[in-house]
């Protein structure tokens, strides 16, 4: 009787050591399997912080292209209300090459009747507002297109 319960006691051994190399295995097998998963995710989580970075640059560099533009252009308003401030005081004139009809009368007249042709108020204000949108138009199309030379066209 002494056989059998060392027969049993050496097939529970036998269980027991297998069970222990099995739950081994399984364990290095699953550590195996999460850290090729911790080597994926590592890099996944590598280009997508080059992504970002990346991203972050292009946004300072648009920001910056942002500022200079800005700044440009309140210098070319500044230069334009210079010069209304100018005509308007005087100390410029406002020249600008018109073609005036010659009225044919029948009276003599002399070079000192003649009158200097006048803008109207309206059509110096007009003028003074292309001025501003042809510099704003300007410093939109000059924006956009280093916005497209420096983001659109850079692969």
């Amino acid at each position: 009787m002494k056989w059998k319960v060392k027969a049993v006691a050496v097939v529970v051994g036998i269980v027991l050591i297998g069970s222990a190399a099995y739950s081994i295995y399984s364990v290095y097998a699953e550590n195996g399997r999460i850290t090729g998963e911790n080597k994926s995710l590592t890099t996944q989580l590598s280009e997508k912080n080059a992504i970002i970075t990346n991203q972050q640059k292009r946004i300072q560099h648009l920001a910056e292209l942002e500022t200079k533009h800005i700044r440009e252009l309140d210098n070319a308003k500044s230069e334009i209300d210079t010069l209304r401030a100018d005509v308007t005081a005087g100390r410029r004139k406002l020249r600008i090459k018109a073609v005036c009809p010659v009225l044919e009368t029948t009276s003599s007249s002399s070079l000192d009747d003649a009158t200097a042709a006048r803008l109207t108020e309206s059509a110096i204000g007009n003028y003074w507002t292309l001025r501003e949108r042809i510099v704003v138009a300007n410093q939109q199309v000059l924006g956009l297109q280093e916005y497209i030379t420096t983001q659109c066209l850079i692969n």
